[in-house]
């Protein structure tokens, strides 16, 4: 590997790629030397990259890369990857992992034959307050852990003004993996899958309550249950605006642990709340992380290794089974 750290992107429809390539340009040592993509998104990165493609394959056969930022939609992201992983490149894919559990096992099988790093970004994998959180869980602050809320979402990718090219694919069930539960229900079932590990069964209800349009889902609710607590997830494409509540709230025996926007807090009964040190984060830079996990050989970690990434796939999968046959779904 080279001192300068040469980087590629396959795929500018996944509407997080723009900060994700302004996050490989502020970390040290790299450069962006190669960016594929069909759409008309591609005219745009003339400035940023050295070289131009509409083809993200003849990227990988001509350019001597040492990683790939991989944010196409669900489907094509994980075929990027296979192909990429098969040829030695080092890849870091945006969420989510894959559009279902199959695609997100042929990364995996890709991954630990060819021994290079895979990385799964989530956005909120950079916030502190998750690992206060999940320190003060194991921590038994509040006794025996027994329900997790989680909510995430906003009122639709088309009404907020995401462009396009991503609401094209994210409004395809089969490109995206479902609607809002792909996009917003899978950031609470990686967070549960780190927390607490698989759940025995997920039930889900989804739908299209609010929209004029043909879409899948715009409201999905999971239910995960575990052999001693539940967890319950919420992801929208139809709301404008949740209450000023904390998210995620946490329930134990002893007590309740919240997060409002970063803060995380301690209620007791019959006492003061009490706020908690929330530790700042040694690497806040996604890209920065990466090109460490590659250079060092380092395994990524929490909800950013791929087997919990793959395993909130099944999770997912689990759930939009159970909205078909309205019973609990094992994953």
């Amino acid at each position: 590997m080279s001192e300068t750290f040469r980087v590629g992107v396959a795929g500018l429809t996944h509407g997080h790629v723009f900060g994700l390539i302004n996050s490989f340009k502020n970390a040290e040592g790299v450069s962006l030397v190669a960016v594929a993509d069909k759409t008309g998104l591609l005219e745009g990165q003339k400035d940023n990259f050295e070289r131009l493609y509409t083809d993200w394959e003849e990227m990988l056969e001509k350019e001597q890369l040492d990683g790939l930022l991989v944010t196409s939609d669900n489907v094509e992201s994980a075929q990027i990857a296979v192909a990429a992983l098969n040829k030695g490149i080092p890849c870091f894919v945006e969420k989510a992992m894959a559009a279902n559990a199959t695609d997100a096992d042929l990364m995996l099988a890709a991954q630990k034959a060819s021994g290079k790093t895979l990385m799964i970004n989530w956005p909120f994998a950079w916030n502190a307050w998750m690992f206060a959180l999940k320190s003060e869980i194991e921590s038994e602050t509040i006794g025996h852990v027994f329900h997790l809320r989680f909510r995430n979402g906003h009122f639709g990718p088309k009404e907020i003004g995401c462009n396009k090219e991503f609401v094209e694919w994210l409004y395809d069930e089969k490109l995206n993996g479902g609607g809002a539960i792909a996009d917003f229900c899978s950031y609470g079932a990686v967070l549960s899958r780190w927390l607490f590990g698989m759940p025995e069964r997920v039930t889900c209800v989804r739908g299209n309550y609010t929209k004029d349009y043909d879409i899948s889902d715009d409201h999905a609710v999971l239910l995960l249950e575990y052999a001693d607590k539940n967890v319950f997830i919420e992801g929208t494409w139809a709301t404008f605006g949740f209450d000023s509540g904390p998210n995620p709230v946490v329930h134990g025996k002893t007590g309740t642990i919240a997060n409002y926007n970063g803060t995380i807090k301690v209620h007791r009964a019959g006492k003061d709340d009490e706020e908690l040190n929330v530790p700042a984060l040694a690497v806040t830079n996604p890209a920065t992380y990466f090109v460490d996990c590659v250079r060092n050989g380092k395994t990524p970690e929490g909800i950013l290794n791929p087997e919990l990434a793959a395993d909130a796939c099944r999770i997912l999968d689990a759930g939009i089974e159970s909205a078909k046959t309205k019973c609990a779904v094992a994953p």
